[in-house]
């Protein structure tokens, strides 16, 4: 899971405002009644969403690496296997996350199952299976074709 952190000041009427200076409202993030913080509170702010949408076809999304030499390699392959699709960088806090996007909706299935799912494909392990800074060590297998 990845978790997205920021801070804030509380205002009035429940509005906090963030250090990027955008202003939201309590009820946009809560249904629980407006607290009665003093105006001025910091307020900290977590978002956090698991990884593994990215493994899922949604809006074409079939794959996510934080190694662009990964993306990048994979992107070759499938382009080889006749599925079209592209790499999409995402800024997350501190660090990319590389989106590999299927541009046909009909080849998602199949690209799921290159990458990941079927035996006769990659076979590959998401990133965040492994430790954080280990490399993809079901990539590096199949690319030295272990």
């Amino acid at each position: 899971m990845i978790i997205l952190k920021t801070k804030g000041i509380y205002k009035e009427d429940g509005k906090i405002v963030l250090n990027s200076i955008k202003i939201f409202n309590w009820a946009d993030i809560t249904e629980n009644t407006l607290p009665l913080f003093p105006e001025g509170t910091s307020i900290n702010l977590s978002i956090s969403f698991d990884e593994n949408i990215f493994l899922s076809g949604i809006n074409g999304i079939v794959w996510a690496t934080y190694d662009l030499r990964q993306a990048e390699i994979i992107q070759s392959s499938l382009i080889a296997q006749h599925i079209h699709c592209e790499v999409k960088p995402l800024k997350l806090e501190k660090e990319n996350l590389f989106l590999i996007s299927v541009t046909n909706e009909n080849e998602t299935k199949d690209a799921i199952d290159f990458i990941w799912k079927s035996n006769d494909g990659l076979r590959l392990k998401p990133d965040w299976n492994y430790s954080k800074g280990v490399t993809n060590k079901s990539f590096e297998q199949w690319l030295n074709g272990h």
